[in-house]
């Protein structure tokens, strides 16, 4: 690679200045393509990318600051979960997830309030000492932008947001309704739209409609609503703007023996159903969101790992004759191959986090608390997008 100019002051400075890299003169040789380059850097941590190695010359800050080469970085990232604390929101920690341990680390951001929602490594929160005002952050740039105000009082309101790739930006939904009722859909662009707009719910049945009440999956440019008591899954593509209704693979029923959890996995939603005993696990996953078509992916008997957790974690299982665990699913982490659960005896008031991976058939403990405290915001990563891309421009 030809020296040519490098950023001079520390990684995060806001303030810098391009100086020469050297006064030598340059060999004849080309430096590397930046195609080339793209496909190397992608494969770096976020949180590398940002702290050092877009300081490293002009050609480099120039690629890792694309809006394109953010949206591929990201892809290429392997998803945890972001754990706030319950009593103390602003104190939050990343959970990544490897093959047989998990790794957590502080967060370096100050949030003010619980998070509503997690898109791409962005979040959603309000503004505690005025609920109707909504920011998205990137925790990572601590790059933060304010939502235009709601009209109506947040208070029973369903706040979300996705991701419309074509336009390289993202959407926040708000649905509300007086008495609990969701009645109204409303829809902005972050960046662009001053007001909140209408949204067309005209292929949505009355009882679809009345499903917008629960928070949503935010799962790429697609925004499920999925619960266990419901005979139907509604989704909203926030690119076409347009609602779609399709059946749920199964149904709760007060006589029913199987327990039924919605997560996210991936790129596509997930339906798990588990016997009544919470041993046995089959796992479907959303083949086509327009079709709404499902297919059977894991079949997994966790009866026969309950030695090993025992021994695991004596304080948190000790023996107690033939009482069943309950397997509660979490969330899906590290591109689908590990699944977060949250494990505790029926007679017991505390359990542990525990991560099962498919490939290997392995548990392992995630970190240390033998109680939950934690809000769990599934699918996030460290990432370097933008709540509103712009083009970088740097003055000499």
């Amino acid at each position: 690679m030809t020296a040519r100019a490098v950023l001079n002051g520390r990684a995060g400075c806001k303030n810098y200045k391009l100086v020469p890299c050297s006064k030598k003169k340059v060999s004849g040789e080309p430096s590397l393509p930046d195609e080339l380059i793209f496909y190397i850097l992608v494969w770096l941590p976020a949180h590398v990318l940002y702290n050092s190695t877009r300081y490293v010359c002009w050609q480099w800050y120039k690629i890792i600051h694309d809006p394109l080469f953010c949206k591929e970085q990201l892809l290429h990232s392997s998803t945890g979960l972001l754990l706030q604390d319950h009593h103390v929101p602003h104190i939050a920690q990343f959970a990544e997830f490897g093959e047989m341990s998990a790794t957590l680390t502080d967060i370096k951001f100050k949030f003010p309030s619980r998070v509503l929602s997690t898109c791409n490594g962005l979040v959603l929160f309000c503004n505690p000492h005025d609920p109707s005002t909504l920011h998205v952050a990137n925790p990572l740039t601590k790059q933060t932008v304010t939502v235009p105000p709601l009209k109506c009082h947040p208070d029973g309101s369903c706040i979300s947001f996705a991701c419309a790739y074509s336009k390289m930006g993202y959407k926040v939904l708000c649905t509300y309704g007086p008495d609990g009722d969701k009645h109204n859909c409303v829809m902005l662009t972050l960046g662009k739209d001053n007001a909140w707009k209408q949204i067309n719910r005209q292929k949505l049945s009355d009882r679809g409609w009345s499903m917008i009440k629960y928070r949503p999956f935010s799962i790429g440019q697609f925004l499920y609503w999925a619960d266990r008591r419901e005979k139907s899954v509604v989704v909203l593509d926030v690119e076409s703007e347009l609602f779609n209704e399709f059946r749920s693979p199964a149904v709760l029923t007060w006589r029913s023996h199987t327990s039924i959890f919605y997560q996210r996995r991936g790129r596509t939603l997930s339906c798990s159903l588990m016997t009544k005993c919470r041993s046995l696990m089959d796992v479907l996953v959303l083949s086509d969101p327009t079709s709404g078509e499902w297919r059977m992916l894991y079949k997994i008997d966790f009866g026969a790992q309950k030695h090993l957790l025992t021994g695991m974690n004596h304080a948190s299982f000790p023996p107690s004759g033939d009482e069943a665990l309950l397997f509660v699913p979490i969330a899906w982490v590290n591109k689908g191959d590990v699944l977060v659960l949250y494990i505790s005896r029926p007679s017991g008031y505390s359990g542990s986090y525990f991560a099962f991976n498919v490939k290997t058939g392995n548990f392992f403990k995630v970190g240390s608390k033998d109680y939950c405290v934690f809000d769990v915001c599934c699918g996030y990563a460290h990432s370097l997008d933008s709540p509103t891309p712009t083009e970088v421009t740097i003055h000499k």
